[in-house]
C-alpha cells in the first residue's frame, strides 16, 4: 500500500513539474517582450531621431544636432534589426551615424558635406520603416537623367560634372539601398560606381565607361529600384506564433486534465476491493 501511494505521489509531482516547465518559457517570453518593446517601435524611434538631426542641421542648430547624434548612437546599440535588414544594412546604418558625427567638428565646418551626410542618415532611417515607399526610391529618375547625360555629352568637362553629381547621389542613397537590397545587388552597384570613380580620376577611358553604361545601365537601375526586396535578409521567415494567453490557457487545460486523471486513478486504487488469494 505504501509503495502504491509513493508511486502515485511521484506521478502527481512529475505532472506538476512538467506543467511548471511548460509555463516558464511563456512567462519568460512575456517578460522579455515587455522589457524590450516591439522592434518596430525602436525602428520608429531611430527614424524620429534622424529626422530631428536633419531638421537641427537645416536650422543651423549644431550643438543640438551633436546631442541628437549621441542619442541615436545609444538607441542603435539597444535595437534589434532582425526583420528590418541584414548585417550589411546594420553596418551601413551605423556608418551613416558615424559620418554625421565626423561632419560636426568643433572648429571647421563644411556645410555642404554636413547636409549630404545628414540626408544619408535620414534616408537610411526611413528605409528601416518603409519597405515599399521609402524616400530613397524617389532618386530613380534623377539618377537615370544623370546617367543619360553621361552617355550623351561629348565634352569631357560636361561628362565629369554629370559623373560627379551621379556619384554624389548614389552615395546619398547607398545606406538606404543597402538596408533594403541584397548584398549581391549592392556588389553590382558598387562595381559600376568604382568604374565611374576611376574615370573621374582619369584612370579609365570615358569611352569604356560609356560603353558599360549603355550595356548595363538600365539593368543596374532595374536591380536597384525595380524591387522592394531582393531576398530575405537573414534568419528564418516568421510563420506566426500563438498569442501568449492562448499558450497559457492550453497548458493549464492539459495540466488540469492530467492532474485529474492521476488523482482519480489514485483514489480508485485506494477505495477499490481487489481479489486476493484465499487460504484453505
Amino acid at each position: 500500500m505504501l509503495i502504491r501511494r509513493s508511486r502515485w505521489l511521484v506521478i502527481i509531482i512529475g505532472i506538476i513539474g512538467i506543467c511548471t516547465l511548460g509555463l516558464a518559457p511563456a512567462a519568460a517570453a512575456s517578460d522579455s517582450n515587455s522589457m524590450a518593446g516591439k522592434p518596430e517601435e525602436r525602428w520608429q524611434k531611430l527614424d524620429q531621431q534622424a529626422e530631428a538631426i536633419y531638421q537641427a542641421v537645416k536650422k543651423g542648430e549644431l550643438e543640438q544636432a551633436r546631442q541628437l547624434v549621441q542619442k541615436i548612437g545609444e538607441s542603435m546599440t539597444d535595437t534589434s534589426f532582425y526583420g528590418a535588414t541584414g548585417v550589411e544594412g546594420v553596418r551601413a546604418f551605423s556608418d551613416a551615424i558615424v559620418q554625421v558625427k565626423r561632419a560636426l567638428p568643433a572648429i571647421e565646418l563644411n556645410e555642404e558635406r554636413l547636409m549630404h551626410v545628414t540626408a544619408r542618415l535620414r534616408l537610411a532611417s526611413d528605409a528601416l520603416i518603409h519597405k515599399k515607399q521609402a524616400m530613397w526610391l524617389q532618386y530613380e529618375q534623377m539618377l537615370r537623367d544623370e546617367m543619360n547625360r553621361m552617355k550623351q555629352v561629348k565634352q569631357e568637362k560636361e561628362w565629369l560634372s554629370s559623373a560627379k553629381q551621379w556619384l554624389l547621389h548614389v552615395d546619398r542613397i547607398r545606406p538606404a539601398a543597402t538596408i533594403q537590397r541584397s548584398p549581391e545587388t549592392m556588389e553590382v552597384i558598387d562595381s559600376l560606381v568604382r568604374l565611374v570613380e576611376r574615370a573621374v580620376a582619369k584612370q579609365t577611358p570615358l569611352a569604356e565607361v560609356n560603353q558599360a553604361l549603355n550595356q548595363h545601365g538600365d539593368e543596374w537601375l532595374r536591380q536597384l529600384f525595380g524591387k522592394t526586396k531582393d531576398a530575405p535578409t537573414f534568419g528564418q521567415e516568421d510563420t506566426g506564433t500563438l498569442p501568449l494567453q492562448w499558450t497559457l490557457l492550453f497548458t493549464f487545460i492539459i495540466c488540469s486534465v492530467l492532474f485529474y486523471v492521476a488523482l482519480q486513478k489514485y483514489r480508485y486504487e485506494q477505495d477499490s476491493i481487489r481479489p486476493g488469494r484465499f487460504r484453505k
